[in-house]
């Protein structure tokens, strides 16, 4: 059984990423993820940072290599940044 993802619209396999209905994205403007190169990214780390599922969403950012948004609080050059330091420790 699966249900809707509030963030994305496509359909979550219940067992991986349920998590993301408990996000607090589902509940702000889409556009706000997705700044556009040389906007602020700091009101969607704020909210992030206020988020239950951060953790999740960061490792499934980083699992399916997002490459664009803010996901687990982390704008894709963090998120490159945390996957070199991973790969070196």
């Amino acid at each position: 059984m699966s249900r809707p993802s509030p963030f994305t619209g496509i359909e979550l396999d219940t067992a991986d990423e349920v998590w993301r209905t408990d996000g607090v994205c589902a509940e702000v403007d889409p556009d706000l993820w997705f700044p556009e190169k040389g906007q602020n990214a700091k009101w969607a780390k704020r909210i992030c940072a206020g988020c239950p599922v951060t953790g999740e969403c960061l490792e499934a950012a980083l699992e399916r290599d997002e490459r664009f948004g803010i996901w687990g609080g982390l704008t894709e050059r963090e998120r490159d940044e945390l996957r070199a330091r991973r790969r070196t420790a």
